[in-house]
């Protein structure tokens, strides 16, 4: 499987926008982070909602599929279970209103590419569900083309 070729977010409130691009590049589709942000939903305050239907029509326009799951609202209340599959295909994750790849999860650590600076940052797997509380998301992306 081809790696993650993250570029950062062009503007302050582009992280969506980045970790698709990243995630689109890894299966040679090549689109801008500016052309991301024309088809999804802007917030209320800044950013891009990451859980309407826009979000989930411009992913299987694209030949993916996009799942969102708030931090309580897991399949079967197993948040571990949910970043396994994430690992398996693609993912991010909403943490305090800023979005992250998923590029490993362990059971015990994850790893994360925070599109803000390109870095990879760990977090143990209890802290980064603290971390996560009380509106963080899972964000599970398969591509089915």
């Amino acid at each position: 499987m081809k790696p993650i070729e993250l570029s950062v977010q062009e503007k302050d409130d582009f992280c969506v926008c980045s970790v698709l691009q990243a995630i689109f590049r890894k299966y040679n589709f090549h689109i801008s982070q500016k052309e991301i942000a024309c088809n999804l939903t802007s917030g209320k305050k800044t950013g891009f909602l990451v859980y309407d239907s826009r979000i989930k029509e411009f992913m299987k326009k694209n030949g993916f599929e996009y799942s969102y799951f708030g931090v309580h609202e897991t399949p079967f209340n197993e948040p571990d279970e949910l970043l396994k599959e994430i690992c398996q295909h693609d993912g991010i994750l909403g943490i305090k209103e800023h979005v992250y790849i998923l590029s490993c999860f362990n059971g015990l650590k994850t790893k994360l590419i925070n599109p803000s600076d390109g870095k990879e940052i760990e977090k143990k797997y209890p802290d980064l569900l603290i971390e996560m509380e009380p509106s963080g998301f899972f964000g599970l992306i398969k591509h089915i083309s």
